[in-house]
């Protein structure tokens, strides 16, 4: 029998599984670039279902699953978290009634859970997460006529989805090409362990180690710009190839492109920071040494100056109520400016790496103090998460324009018409959006085949609206060929977005050579920092 108490912790145990294989479900990504984040975004989700089923353990089953279903909405990020949430969520409806659930009961909460997934996305497709629940859904349904504990339901239900995630290559090409199985799909697998160890043995499943706190950076607060000598602290980890023991070489050749050099060799990987105003031609020499891991770029300048302002803004009144105002997700210092000097009212931190949750979004609007809001998710990993914030909002007016890229958020915003009304507004931006073609530019992190090309590890990838169509050994190379599949014979102006892994030189040669090389086609360029990471460019073709 299952109560207020035993679900709880079964909570936990599922979120402390989760997070203990969180990097393992990361790398399952089908595109071999740095930025799997299915692992990170299901692992944070739980974690809001667990802080809410440890503070809620001694209610009623029914309460308990509610205020785990309502922790989950508001911490649920990325596609897998969002899906994962309305789980839960189908599941304290099928509970709403009961303060106790029998193994009989769970075939038709599981039937209530997978339809409220299922109803969470527009065009559901096979071979993913909802395949996999799907899957535990059944095993559910038949265990409920011949078992008789919940452990014994729980059971078929893990063996029911794990037969299932190992067919979801079968069912999506893309992820029999990269050789790995569906990571949302494999998520709810661990999740569902977590569940039925608790059920088993009366234990909860410990974490390994604890979400690590991004480790601050004072440096930037207490200089002032001009005592700033190089501008971005960059800090990286390589892990060595076989027998490459070239430290000495490799800091001798960074030396003189920074400051507060620090390289240390711990045997299998060296450990790397430097302050330096070209970043990019660091990490093209640490390449020499191996693959490149954790790599945390930071504009210090911008940081100390945006500190200073946050600052002098929190110490004005509150604005205003106004009539509307633009959110923008947003990752890198140029980009958010950018966006800001277009009419963003407020910035959601987050990108590729960093999905922020329904709860963060809901927070900015808060802060926006408007009537109506627009919400710019500009990444398609961040829509559903910005569709069930307007969901959840009970004051103002949130509509979501399902920008799936920085340029189609940028065409959006300038589409933008302050005299229209909200529907003139939503058809105009999404309009402007569609029109763009978006291209980025990244290194691989992993040997891989994509759409019949070998990708090797450390090539770079010029993708393309989501298709790696471009790879070579010269990122340079490989985003002008990028930029020139992108242009077609409409085609008018294609904007440079440079970010962390490229240094300003680079992409202003980037920008001349494109110039001439489109100059036939009278296309225009124009380069602007975007600052963002894990892409070395990103492009925009209108």
């Amino acid at each position: 029998m299952l109560n207020g108490s035993r679900f709880a912790q079964m909570t936990v145990s599922a979120a402390n599984h989760l997070e203990n294989h969180r990097d393992e479900i990361d790398a399952m990504n089908v595109f071999p670039v740095p930025d799997g984040d299915t692992g990170k975004n299901m692992s944070l989700t739980m974690r809001g279902a667990a802080n809410a089923a440890e503070a809620s353990d001694m209610l009623p089953l029914n309460e308990v699953v509610q205020k785990v279903a309502t922790g989950m909405l508001k911490s649920a990020r990325g596609n897998s978290g969002v899906i994962l949430s309305q789980l839960v969520r189908g599941m304290a409806k099928g509970m709403e009634h009961k303060q106790q659930v029998q193994a009989s009961d769970m075939g038709a909460i599981m039937r209530e859970a997978v339809k409220s997934a299922y109803g969470a996305v527009m065009k559901p497709t096979e071979g993913t997460i909802l395949t996999v629940s799907k899957a535990a859904a059944m095993g559910a349904l038949r265990a409920a006529r011949d078992e008789s504990t919940v452990a014994g339901v729980f059971r078929r239900m893990v063996d029911y989805a794990k037969n299932t995630l190992e067919q979801t290559p079968e069912m999506l090409p893309k992820l029999k090409e990269a050789g790995v199985v569906d990571a949302g799909g494999a998520g709810l697998v661990y999740i569902l362990e977590g569940m039925l160890y608790y059920l088993e043995r009366g234990e909860v499943i410990q974490r390994q180690a604890a979400t690590e706190e991004p480790a601050k950076r004072p440096v930037a607060a207490e200089l002032t710009p001009e005592e700033i000598t190089f501008g971005y602290c960059t800090e990286f980890i390589i892990e060595k190839k076989s027998d490459a023991g070239f430290c000495e070489d490799f800091k001798k050749q960074i030396a003189p492109l920074g400051d507060c050099m620090l390289v240390i060799d711990d045997f299998e990987v060296v450990k790397v920071h430097i302050h330096t105003d070209h970043p990019g031609q660091v990490l093209e020499a640490a390449l020499e040494l191996g693959a490149l891991n954790d790599i945390k770029i930071d504009n210090m300048r911008y940081q100390h100056n945006e500190r200073i302002r946050e600052s002098k803004e929190a110490e004005q009144p509150a604005a205003p109520r106004r009539p509307y105002a633009i959110l923008s997700v947003a990752s890198g210092d140029g980009l958010a400016h950018i966006m800001r000097e277009m009419g963003a009212a407020y910035i959601i931190e987050g990108g590729q790496t960093m999905n922020p949750s329904a709860g963060d979004i809901l927070e900015a609007a808060d802060r926006a103090n408007s009537d109506t809001i627009y919400v710019l998710p500009n990444n398609k990993n961040i829509i559903l998460a910005a569709q069930q914030a307007a969901d959840m909002e009970e004051g103002a007016a949130i509509h979501v324009v399902p920008t799936a890229s920085i340029p189609q958020g940028i065409a959006a915003i300038t589409a933008f018409d302050a005299e229209a009304d909200v529907e003139a507004n939503l058809e105009a931006m999404q309009q402007a959006a569609a029109h763009v073609v978006t291209g980025q530019v990244t290194y691989a992190v992993r040997e891989s085949v994509s759409e019949g090309m070998e990708i090797h590890e450390g090539d770079f990838m010029g993708i393309i609206d989501g298709s790696i169509q471009i790879t070579g050994t010269d990122m340079q190379q490989v985003a002008k060929q990028t930029a020139e599949a992108m242009c077609g014979d409409d085609t008018e102006l294609i904007t440079i977005y440079y970010g962390k892994l490229a240094d300003e030189d680079a992409a202003q040669t980037l920008a001349e050579e494109l110039e001439e090389l489109l100059d036939e086609q009278e296309v225009e360029v124009s380069l602007m920092e975007g600052g963002q990471d894990v892409y070395a460019y990103i492009l925009a073709a209108e």
